[in-house]
């Protein structure tokens, strides 16, 4: 993604709390260390066995930049860096491919003692004594990482994570757990009493009958990978599911899997608190064996498919898109309001929002939702999650969060919805879709240059739902949290473009 302010000035880096994540990498070394990687295609490789992309992704990257003249290693490094990994993180699965050439160019961002990782295999570097913490095959760090860039201490994790679980916080990847972790089964296990009580409430369904189901995990099946495991197309009792499965084979270490069992869990836990008709239900689970979740099946796909997919896709006409906005914020009002504490989703973006036959939108995806503070003030988090091109700055630069992250990240979200346009793009001049739109604001154009020109305008209601979707953009995208809206004020808004045709 784009660089940092701070990443511009080239030569010292006094202070390496301003190069944390890998869109902090100064453009020109980005640029050689992506040189270096297409070398041999090693950014394929590294891709492929380290950052957990497979080679249909990594095929169409390639084919992609092919024919925009662009470079697919730097490309990869964008699109990882979208997901908050830091340079750290890249430092460690460089040296996994044994990258030393790479490594150098990046030397400078990263903590001394990660150095030797140069000179040295990881396994000769690290022990358990050290607070690195451990490396997972998915191509995720597990390092406890504090809000000033520093890694704490193992020993003091535990408590500090037990901390952050009383206040809603899940805990972070890399703290000791115990040597029987990995069994969520085991009476041991930090889930016991979670499984014990959620098992009561949430039908179990055996791993035998979700293999059976998805035709034993064939890979025609596969509805969409992410970083928390494949989800699957199946039948189970006659109806089609949505089965998501933790591949626990690509996991190499018991932190790594708890770490996903973690988000397993907060998913069942969130899911069957709410109940509503814009939320994906959850029919079931089961974690016999690798960890999965069964969800109803939405037959239309995500709403990122329907608005960017290449392959052809039911066009979305301008009701519908206002339709999918207003359902859309009627869950997140939901989450936001029906406990006394708010739930706040974490990561809402066109991915994470599923269409039904009738294009009725649904929100999905809750492993990273957090409980909010009481009377939706705002709180202080450890480390940074979610999406960067929807993440406002209280957040991705202070770690404030609060139920306007959620508004925020609606508002980047209609303006895709509104243009069509990504939330990010290398190649406009406002990358940001926010900037792009903050621009035409502040030059007052008109609506018809902004909408979305692969659909035809059938009537002057489409204009006037284009127009409110993007005002609407702009108010929940306001820098100041405090000026943005409420959910519910989102979702009347919304709705008085309906009341208006």
């Amino acid at each position: 993604m784009g660089e940092s302010p701070t990443a511009s000035s080239p030569a010292n880096v006094s202070n390496l709390d301003n190069f944390v994540y890998i869109y902090d990498i100064p453009r020109m070394e980005k640029k050689r260390l992506a040189a270096l990687l297409e070398i041999n295609d090693k950014w394929y490789e590294l891709g492929q066995k380290q950052m957990g992309y497979s080679s249909t992704e990594l095929d169409s990257t390639q084919r992609c930049c092919q024919r925009n003249n662009r470079s697919p290693a730097e490309d990869l490094l964008d699109k990882w860096g979208n997901y908050n990994h830091t340079i750290t993180e890249l430092f460690v699965v460089l040296s996994r491919e044994k990258l030393y050439n790479c490594m150098e160019i990046i030397k400078r961002y990263v903590e001394p003692r990660y150095h030797v990782l140069i000179k040295q295999p990881l396994n000769e570097v690290l022990s358990p004594a050290r607070d690195m913490g451990t490396f997972s095959g998915a191509g995720t760090i597990n390092n406890p990482r504090l809000t000033d860039g520093h890694c704490i201490p193992q020993a003091n994790q535990a408590k500090d994570d037990r901390n952050k679980q009383a206040n809603g916080e899940p805990a972070l990847p890399g703290a000791p757990v115990a040597k029987n972790a990995s069994n969520p089964l085991n009476s041991n296990s930090p889930f016991a009493n979670e499984l014990a009580d959620l098992s009561s409430l949430i039908p179990k369904i055996s791993y035998d009958e979700l293999t059976a189901a998805t035709e034993n995990w064939s890979e025609r099946n596969i509805l969409g990978k992410g970083g928390f495991g494949t989800v699957y197309r199946g039948v189970f009792k006659h109806t089609y599911m949505a089965i998501k499965k933790i591949d626990c084979s690509k996991v190499k270490t018991s932190e790594a899997q708890r770490v996903q069992l973690q988000q397993s869990f907060n998913e069942l836990r969130f899911l069957n608190s709410c109940r509503h008709d814009n939320i994906v239900p959850l029919f079931g689970y089961s974690l016999d064996k690798e960890p999965c979740l069964v969800y109803q099946f939405m037959q239309g796909g995500s709403l990122d498919k329907s608005l960017f997919a290449r392959r052809p896709a039911p066009m979305l006409t301008w009701k519908d898109r206002m339709n999918i906005a207003i359902g859309t914020a009627k869950g997140l009002q939901y989450l936001h309001t029906f406990g006394e504490r708010p739930f706040i989703h974490g990561d809402i973006k066109p991915g994470n929002i599923l269409l039904n036959e009738h294009k009725q939108p649904r929100i999905g995806d809750f492993g990273l939702t957090r409980e909010g503070a009481l009377q939706d003030s705002t709180f202080v988090v450890t480390y940074l999650y979610g999406t960067r091109p929807y993440i406002p700055k209280e957040f991705l630069v202070q770690r404030k969060l609060s139920t306007k992250v959620d508004t925020y990240s609606f508002g980047v979200v209609l303006f895709e919805i509104g243009t069509g346009l990504r939330a990010w793009d290398e190649r406009r001049a406002d990358k940001h879709l926010k900037e792009y739109i903050d621009r035409a604001a502040h030059e007052k154009k008109d609506v018809s240059e902004l909408m979305d020109k692969s659909i035809p305008i059938d009537s002057a209601s489409d204009s006037l739902f284009c127009l409110q979707i993007l005002r609407v953009g702009i108010l929940c995208t306001n820098d100041d949290p405090k000026q943005r809206p409420d959910m519910v004020t989102v979702m009347m808004h919304l709705n008085s473009a309906l009341g208006r045709v």
